[in-house]
This record gives C-alpha cells, structure tokens and sequence, in this order.
C-alpha cells in the first residue's frame, strides 16, 4: 500500500514539475525552436505569411532566398525604441540552438568591419566539420551593420552559397539606412527541424523608420546548389 502510495506521489510530483512554464519552455527547445502550434497549424498566421512548419515543407531546391510575406511583421509598438542603435540576443535553446536576434541599426552603427574572419577561426558552432570547403562559419548578423562581439553563440554552420544570399540581404538593410540617414528595425529568426543542429534558413524581417522604405520580410535558405547538407551531422554531400 505504502509502494503505491509512493508512485502517486511521485507522479504528482512530476506532472506539478512539467507543468511549470520555464521546464514546459525548455523541453520544447530541446527538440525545436519552433512552437508546437505552429507545427500542428493551431495558429494563424498574420496576411499571407508562411508559418515556419510551412517553410520546412517547401520543395526549396536550388533556391536561394524566398519572400515570406509582402511587409514585415512589426508592430507600432516594435517600431517606438528606434532613435539609437541596440541588439538583443535571444540566447541558444538548451541544445545550443541559436534563437531569434533583435535590433535597430542607425547611420552611427554603420561600419566597414574586418576583423570577422579573424575571430570566427576559433569559433565552433553546432555542426561544424574542419576540411569540408563548401561549409562556413556565418555570424548570425552582419557586423557591418551593428558592433557586437562574436562568440558560439551568435554564429551559425553554413554553406558559402548562404552566407552571400545572406550578406546580399544585411547589404540591402546597409544601403538604406545610409541613403536614407534614417534608422532601421530588424528581426532574424533561425528556422530548424524538430532534431537537427544547423538551421534550414532564416527569416529575416526589417522595416525602415521615417523616410526609410524598407520593408520585407524573406527567408534565406541554408543549403547549396549542388550538394545535400544533413542538418543533424553537418555533412554536405555532393549530389551526383
């Protein structure tokens, strides 16, 4: 009598314990950083946005970037704190997994960083293999546009295709906010399956403030034309 009573106890105990939000949050991070009603198209998603489960079901072949909806998904309230430049890291999920970045940039954060390479060479992001050519260490947001300092865990394991369509995009964000002499909104949201280390893509979003026109919202995909890359084990394979 005393066993059994000692199970419901315990059972008790562990319900009480994963109901609680921070151990609900964390265990979901360690599959995805994607939320389970995304997945399962419980929400609804803002105009014509693809959600992100949306996006991972894409035949994206030889593609290199994509539009994911016409306008980003700011609201007013995002778009207030916007005089001077920040950047908001948003951690890594418990499996090291790179989660969203936040930041305004300003014709005063502007800069012709150098010194990316050099710093990136000690740095190992999750999936990351030495001798494979076609594989890149790509900081998450260009430095061109913002100074932050680089580490794991603002890095992610690429392909030289996606780190060009990527710098192509922050480009696009640079030359506005230098013609316009007006400040910028960004989000970049890393997008993976539910068990891998390297993200498919990202969604990078940015909406211009003032006289700034920017505003798009496109998702950079993580691959390269030619080549099969295992987004659990980092191996890129040459397709025959």
């Amino acid at each position: 009598m005393k066993k059994n009573k000692f199970y419901f106890v315990a059972i008790i105990a562990l319900v009480v314990f994963l109901v609680q939000p921070k151990v609900w949050h964390g265990l979901r991070d360690y599959f995805t950083n994607i939320d389970f009603e995304t997945q399962l198209g419980l929400k609804s998603d803002v105009e014509s946005n693809r959600s992100n489960s949306q996006l991972l079901e894409l035949d994206l072949k030889d593609k290199k970037q994509i539009e994911v909806a016409k306008h980003s998904d700011f609201t007013q309230t995002e778009l207030e704190k916007t005089k001077h430049s920040w950047i908001k890291f948003s951690g890594v999920t418990v499996t090291g997994k790179l989660k969203e970045v936040n930041l305004v940039v300003t014709p005063k954060s502007l800069n012709n960083d150098k010194n990316s390479e050099k710093e990136l060479k000690d740095i190992r992001p999750l999936g990351w293999h030495d001798g494979q050519k076609e594989l890149v260490k790509i900081p998450i947001v260009s430095r061109s546009l913002i100074n932050f300092t680089l580490d794991k865990n603002r890095v992610f394991t690429g392909t030289k295709q996606t780190a060009e369509t990527l710098n192509q995009v922050m480009s696009k964000v640079y030359e506005s906010v230098l013609t316009s002499g007006q400040p910028a909104r960004i989000r970049i949201t890393p997008i993976y399956k539910i068990v891998s280390q390297i993200p498919s893509g990202l969604i990078v979003e940015s909406k211009g403030i003032n006289t700034n026109p920017l505003d798009f919202k496109v998702y950079v995909v993580n691959q390269e034309n030619g080549y099969r890359l295992n987004y659990l084990t980092g191996k890129l394979i040459e397709e025959r």
